[in-house]
């Protein structure tokens, strides 16, 4: 099992829980020692133990990786990181950022079963969510591709290229995107998305 934080303390506390897993082995570490603890033990359960926003960076990490880990996050908002996007890239638990030492024990031995574990947290409308995701038109499969590319920081002739279309055809569909999610440029457009779930990262 690995275990990612930056606050040391909090990480103690994540360890300690997990003593109750007997036979298990529980490793501490930064988010850059991850792709080496993957590499070297595939089979890990990884418990993401840090704020939001580097749980996010860590996710857009991971979805360039050849291997996917079986991924429990703990965050403030359980919604947030308990989408399509994020199981496809590995999560299988979305729990509160201090979940007790019995829901955590539990998530890591029903994963690691292959099982998927929802807390009810995860279920509830995500705090952050955006209300215009929720009532705006649904993207289609073409514009969600889009707006994939955009938050990786593409512009509309790498967009174009990348997808054998236009830059116009690309402008077209980038000018859909930004009225079904009411944004006013491409960065708000990836927020909103991102705040919805719409996004992985």
């Amino acid at each position: 099992m690995i275990v990612l934080a930056q606050d040391s303390m909090w990480a103690a506390q994540v360890e300690a829980a997990l003593h109750a897993l007997a036979g298990w082995r529980v490793d501490v570490g930064k988010p850059r020692q991850l792709r080496g603890y993957v590499d070297e033990h595939p089979e890990a359960v990884v418990v993401i133990a840090l704020p939001d926003v580097d749980t996010r960076r860590m996710l857009r990490t991971i979805r360039a990786w050849p291997r996917r880990s079986t991924i429990i996050t703990l965050s403030d908002d359980p919604a947030h990181f308990w989408t399509s996007a994020a199981r496809t890239l590995g999560v299988r638990a979305a729990l509160p950022h201090r979940p007790t030492a019995e829901q955590l024990v539990g998530a890591v031995r029903a994963v690691h079963a292959g099982l998927f574990v929802l807390h009810p947290e995860a279920l509830m409308q995500s705090a952050v969510g955006n209300a215009a995701v929720a009532s705006g038109a649904p993207l289609t499969s073409r514009e969600r591709e889009i707006l994939e590319m955009i938050a990786e920081g593409a512009n509309n002739r790498i967009i174009a290229s990348r997808l054998g279309i236009s830059r116009h055809t690309v402008k077209f569909h980038v000018a859909s995107i930004l009225v079904k999610l009411d944004a006013e440029s491409r960065t708000e457009a990836v927020a909103v998305a991102l705040r919805g779930g719409l996004l992985a990262v």
